[in-house]
């Protein structure tokens, strides 16, 4: 296995997160995301668990930050890759601050998918 061509594979899975998530195009986001994708982390002190479904409604529901001109940013700290499931720790930024996303993934027929994101407030803020 070639462990950078599996790095880039998910750096491109990711991608399509970041670019769904900065454009709200719900058709690219869900090109990251294996269909029975979950969601789990905190909104201030908020727990949130949910099917991927309640992302690709909220993404749909709100402005782009694109249009709207907010900050967002994303940015790839770390991937990890163990065969056949790998892991990319982002942190994201948007006006109410950063937050760091652990992104779960697995390669279903040759292609890398997320199957969870798991998130909570970053350290300090």
């Amino acid at each position: 296995m070639d462990v950078s061509a599996e790095e880039r594979a998910i750096r491109e899975t990711v991608q399509h997160y970041v670019d769904g998530m900065r454009t709200h195009k719900v058709d690219g986001l869900k090109q990251g995301f294996h269909q029975q994708a979950i969601l789990c982390g905190y909104l201030g002190d908020d727990m949130i668990a949910a099917p991927i479904q309640v992302l690709y409604d909220w993404v749909g529901q709100n402005p782009a930050p694109a249009e709207t001109g907010e900050v967002f940013d994303c940015s790839i700290l770390a991937i990890a890759v163990t065969g056949r499931v790998g892991t990319a720790t982002v942190r994201e930024t948007s006006h109410d601050g950063s937050v760091i996303d652990y992104f779960h993934l697995l390669k279903d027929n040759g292609s890398w998918l997320i199957v969870s994101k798991l998130w909570d407030t970053e350290p300090g803020q």
